[in-house]
This record gives C-alpha cells, sequence and structure tokens, in this order.
C-alpha cells in the first residue's frame, strides 16, 4: 500500500548548468545552486523569493524567478524516507532515499551545491526499463519537479515490478490560425500545471 506521507521528486544534477551527477553519488547529496541566497532554513516562500530576487541571479520575468522558488520549496519539504529520481545523460535514472532534511553547506558555495538535502542510493536502471509516459515526465527541463502521481510505478520500480503496461492514455490537441498551428498530445494524467511548466521551459 502507498504510503500517502511519503514525496517523490525529480531533480536534475545541473546546478550553475554544470554537470553534478558524480558529485551528488559520491557525496550522498544533492544540492540546487543559487548559493548566494543564505541559508534558507525555516524561510517562508516569500522569504525565499526575497531572496533569490537579487542582482546577481538575473531571473529573465516573474515566472521565471516563480519557477525557482518552486525548485526551493520543494527542496525544503523533502523529509527521510521521501524518493528523488536524478536521470542522467538520457541514458540513466538513478534512485535515491532522502536521509536528512534541507541543510546549507557553506563548503558548497564555491561549487554552486550549498543547499543540500542527503541521500542513500538504492538503483540505477537504464530509461530502456521505464514506460515511455513516464520517462516524457522526467525529461522536462525544470530543476526540481513532483512527481507523487507517479507514486506507485515509481514503486513498481523499485521493487523491479513490471512496469511494461504502466502506461497512460494520451490525447492529442491542434490549434490552428491563419499563420500558426500548434499540436500537442499529452497523457490522461498531465494537468494544467503540468503543461505551463513545460511551457516555461521552451526556449521560444
Amino acid at each position: 500500500m502507498k504510503n500517502n506521507s511519503k514525496q517523490y521528486f525529480r531533480l536534475r544534477a545541473f546546478p550553475n548548468l554544470e554537470d553534478h551527477y558524480e558529485d551528488f553519488i559520491k557525496n550522498d547529496f544533492v544540492a540546487l545552486g543559487w548559493p548566494a541566497t543564505g541559508n534558507l532554513v525555516g524561510k517562508s516562500k516569500e522569504e525565499v523569493r526575497a531572496a533569490l530576487d537579487i542582482e546577481i541571479y538575473k531571473f529573465k520575468n516573474k515566472r521565471a524567478l516563480g519557477l525557482a522558488v518552486g525548485f526551493f520549496m520543494r527542496l525544503l519539504s523533502m523529509k527521510k524516507g521521501d524518493i528523488i529520481v536524478v536521470p542522467h545523460d538520457n541514458k540513466t535514472i538513478t534512485f535515491l532515499e532522502v536521509t536528512s532534511t534541507y541543510y546549507y553547506d557553506e563548503a558548497f558555495i564555491s561549487d554552486h551545491m550549498a543547499h543540500q538535502v542527503k541521500t542513500k542510493f538504492l538503483k540505477k536502471i537504464s530509461v530502456s526499463n521505464i514506460p515511455l509516459v513516464f520517462k516524457k515526465s522526467i525529461d522536462t527541463m525544470a530543476t526540481l519537479i513532483s512527481l507523487n502521481k507517479y507514486a506507485e510505478l515509481i514503486e513498481d520500480l523499485l521493487q523491479e515490478k513490471d512496469t511494461k503496461n504502466s502506461g497512460f492514455s494520451t490525447h492529442t490537441f491542434v490549434s490552428n490560425s491563419q499563420s500558426k498551428k500548434i499540436i500537442m498530445t499529452i497523457s490522461e494524467n498531465v494537468d494544467r500545471n503540468d503543461i505551463e511548466m513545460f511551457i516555461n521551459t521552451l526556449h521560444i
């Protein structure tokens, strides 16, 4: 039976746009960048926003700032027993278990990895062994997202149960105008927030 208090996340290992996957695995932690904010323990959402909204971090707009705030609120919400999925090189995904709450490690400021939670390695699998709909969800560009809707699928992968038939049905929408055309195919479990986050990650 699924533990409803357990949370699931997907985190990209690229603080400051640099590949820190090996650092994460070697040091048993995951981290976010933006170290100039200082320690965010106990900070509210608005306090996190204020800490990020400084001259050194020039977010292109309020929406981009809001996304970063969301990343930190998710990191701050992590607790022991939560699961983090870390994709790498479009070839593998690594499952980590959270073993601490958030903390700020000044020793990693220069590496842009000061905002951390400790983790324990669980397993690493090929992306070829996961359902396509799950692969598409973890392939989004956003740094840190919730995967709670895939809780049962993740637990099945951790327990090596067959997930080949764990896909969701999809729907395709087409929008035509005189000079523009948009085609979007989404799975049945996608909501408005997922679509907005996807659009925000597009480089257009």
